[in-house]
């Protein structure tokens, strides 16, 4: 028996995992891996990170109740840090890549309600090979300044090293109004899914359980722009039926600030006898 629990992905390191992934995609040289959190009062502390080794730099946005204010960063180093996850029991581990804290100060003394990277630059990138595109511009991520879904997770340990940054005010970069400003990836069809024939054949009580998440990465037209295996059951071809069925869906792209951006999709199955 299979149960199926799909969600848009929130902002988490599992977005730029790479051990034991089939493939990836990346839409900015950089990105966000948390909520920014508020730290005496006007210092905003975030994270960069991404799927593979790099130096980069760029632009972050942030937006608060008084306005919008960017801050540039200049050759900031993503440095490898194996994380151990457990899921239902089972245990695996991802090298991600990740920058030392970053401390914003901002000239107020407002809540951050939104923020990312609006610009980057890699260097010494040799997975995505961002270094030939030069500056990049980011979009924004689908995900509303009303929505906490992160407010609880905790911050890691401060790094020993923060980046200082200061950040300017800057007119809004987006004008448009619309009912539903953002929206989260959504599937409109399921993909078709196919369990394989061999497993289990002889005994059906032999059948692998466990959990499998895959990641999809939407472009801004809803084009599935790779699929990919973030946690494995520990059966190769029971996780690519799953990677199958989600390149095979069919998806709405995500939304922010009234416009179609690129995002990603978490399908979650769960096998049981």
């Amino acid at each position: 028996m299979r149960l199926i629990f799909g969600a848009a992905a929130v902002v988490l390191g599992f977005l730029f995992a790479t051990a034991r992934a089939q493939a990836a995609a990346e839409f900015c040289p950089a990105t966000l891996v948390s909520d920014p959190v508020m730290v005496d009062g006007n210092l905003a502390r975030l994270r960069l990170g991404a799927i593979s080794p790099r130096t980069v730099s760029g632009v972050v946005r942030l937006q608060t109740a008084k306005g919008w204010y960017a801050a540039s960063f200049d050759n900031v180093p993503f440095k490898s840090l194996q994380q151990n996850y457990n899921d239902q029991g089972m245990t695996f581990s991802h090298e991600d890549f990740l920058s030392d804290d970053i401390m914003v100060k901002l000239p107020t003394r407002d809540q951050v309600l939104y923020a990312y990277v609006a610009q980057a630059r890699a260097t010494g990138d040799a997975l995505m090979n961002w270094d030939r595109y030069g500056d990049v511009a980011c979009s924004p991520t689908p995900f509303s300044p009303s929505d906490k879904r992160n407010a609880a997770r905790p911050m890691p340990v401060l790094s020993k090293t923060p980046i200082a940054l200061t950040a300017k005010a800057i007119d809004a970069p987006f004008s448009g109004t619309c009912a539903e400003p953002f929206a989260d990836v959504q599937v409109t069809k399921p993909g078709p899914f196919h369990y394989p024939g061999i497993l289990g054949r002889d005994d059906p009580t032999a059948r692998p359980t466990g959990v499998t998440v895959v990641v999809v990465a939407v472009d801004r037209d809803g084009s599935v722009v790779d699929a990919w295996v973030w946690e494995p059951i520990g059966t190769p071809m029971l996780d690519q039926s799953v990677v199958d069925e989600a390149r095979k869906a069919k998806y709405s792209p995500g939304k922010a600030f009234c416009e179609n951006v690129p995002g990603y999709f978490v399908l979650r199955s769960v096998f049981t006898q």
